[in-house]
């Protein structure tokens, strides 16, 4: 599948991003500031500015990147040719390890996104926010296709499809809960737990 989200961004602006992420997941969102992100890249508040009309358009701004990241990975990985279950193997397999290089994004939308409607105060915030809600969506439409072209063919149970979209969805976002890195960690270890993550997955719906 051709990539359909890679965005062209410049080098400042995805230190930025790097940088908001870090600080929104250390601090919380509501404490951190723009004064802090600045802080952190060792720069001027009028560098983030320049960027990003607000902390609600920089914090938007994560959030979207967030989704463009395990959406551009994923969608990649999709072989229509492929039967559902060897595809929502490798769509897990994709995803993991992706979240994980990627973690304080995740972490950021995760503390986030159930509160971000009600804390956009501007249109360009709202317009943000409708477009995390659609790229949301259009993420959980590749898992819901692999699950019912699954279902169709008998490759997995017949079952609620909205409730089996969650489970999964859930199951493959949890290391954001509780994962850490940590010195030492062994080589591959993210790609195990994508594996393990991909076993238990396939074996709940089968």
């Amino acid at each position: 599948m051709k990539d359909q989200m890679a965005p062209v961004m410049s080098a400042s602006k995805s230190e930025i991003l790097d940088a908001a992420a870090v600080v929104f997941m250390d601090l919380g969102v509501d404490v951190a500031s723009i004064d802090d992100i600045a802080r952190h890249l060792g720069s001027t508040k009028g560098r983030i500015y320049h960027h990003f009309a607000s902390k609600g358009v920089l914090l938007s701004e994560v959030c979207l990147r967030a989704a463009n990241f395990t959406y551009r990975k994923v969608a990649l990985v999709i072989d229509p040719d492929a039967a559902p279950d060897e595809n929502l193997r490798n769509m897990i397999l994709a995803h993991v390890p992706e979240v994980l290089r990627t973690l304080p994004y995740h972490k950021v939308i995760r503390q986030t996104y159930p509160g971000i409607n009600q804390k956009s105060t501007t249109q360009v915030e709202r317009d943000l926010h409708q477009r995390i809600h659609a790229e949301r969506d259009r993420y959980e439409g590749l898992f819901r296709a692999e699950l019912r072209r699954g279902m169709a063919d008998g490759i997995f149970r017949q079952q609620n499809e909205t409730i089996a979209l969650h489970g999964i969805l859930l199951l493959v976002n949890a290391p954001v809960i509780w994962y850490t890195p940590r010195d030492g960690e062994p080589e591959g270890f993210a790609l195990e737990i994508a594996r393990q993550t991909a076993d238990m997955a396939v074996r709940a719906l089968s």
